[in-house]
C-alpha cells in the first residue's frame, strides 16, 4: 500500500499550484485603476453665478407687512383683532456649500404667532431657482420656481394649502440693497392677479 503524504507536504503543494496559478492571471496595473477612476469619476462644480446674486441677502432683516384682507387670514383664537399690520424678522443664511439660501421667518400678523422656514437654491437644469416653504399656519410645502425679471427675482407656482387651488405671484424687489420688499399676490382660475400682503424689510442694527 503506497503511503500517503504527509498533510503538511500536501498542503504546500497545494499553495504552491495556488501561487503559480494566481501569477499566471493578468492583473490590471494601477494606471489602469487611476484611468477607470477618472472616467468614472463624479463631477463637482461650484455654486452658479445665479447664487452669489442673492449673497447680499445673508443676515437678519426687520420687516413690517401691509394685508389686503387681513380678516380673512384670521387664524383660531388668540389675543386681540386682527389689523391690517404685521411685523417680524427674517434671518438668511447661506446653506450647506453655498448651493441655497436658508431662511426662518418668524412674524406676528392677521394669523397670529407664525414661523416659516424658506429653502431657495437655483436648479442649473432646469435654470430656474427653487423655492420650497414650510408653514406653521399651512400643512404641506409649497413650491414655487423663480427668475430674474429686470432687477426683480420674480417666483410663480400653484398653492393648494388652504384646500383650494390658486395661483401665487411672488416679487422680492431692491435685492442688494439695506431695504428691500416683498408682495405676494394671488389668482383664482386664470383670474387677475390681487394683492395679498406687502412686505417692507431693513436690515437690522448689528448686535
Amino acid at each position: 500500500m503506497r503511503r500517503l503524504l504527509p498533510a503538511a507536504a500536501l498542503l504546500g503543494l497545494l499553495g504552491l499550484f495556488g501561487a503559480r496559478s494566481l501569477a499566471a492571471m493578468p492583473a490590471a496595473s494601477r494606471d489602469d485603476e487611476e484611468e477607470e477612476h477618472s472616467r468614472n469619476a463624479v463631477r463637482f462644480v461650484a455654486p452658479a453665478p445665479e447664487m452669489r446674486k442673492l449673497a447680499a441677502l445673508s443676515g437678519t432683516w426687520t420687516f413690517d407687512e401691509t394685508w389686503t384682507e387681513p380678516t380673512r387670514y384670521k387664524r383660531g383664537s388668540y389675543e386681540g383683532e386682527p389689523g391690517p399690520g404685521g411685523h417680524g424678522t427674517l434671518k438668511i443664511r447661506p446653506g450647506p456649500g453655498g448651493f441655497s439660501v436658508l431662511a426662518d421667518y418668524d412674524a406676528q400678523n392677521p394669523m397670529g404667532r407664525v414661523t416659516a422656514l424658506v429653502i431657495l437654491a437655483w436648479s442649473p437644469p432646469r435654470k430656474v431657482y427653487d423655492y420650497e416653504e414650510i408653514h406653521s399656519a399651512f400643512p404641506g410645502v409649497l413650491r414655487l420656481t423663480g427668475r430674474f425679471e429686470g432687477g426683480d427675482l420674480v417666483f410663480r407656482g400653484k398653492d393648494a394649502r388652504e384646500g383650494r387651488a390658486r395661483t401665487l405671484r411672488v416679487v422680492w424687489k431692491g435685492l442688494g440693497q439695506d431695504a428691500w420688499s416683498m408682495e405676494w399676490s394671488e389668482a383664482e382660475a386664470r383670474g387677475r392677479f390681487k394683492k395679498i400682503v406687502t412686505v417692507q424689510l431693513r436690515r437690522a442694527p448689528a448686535p
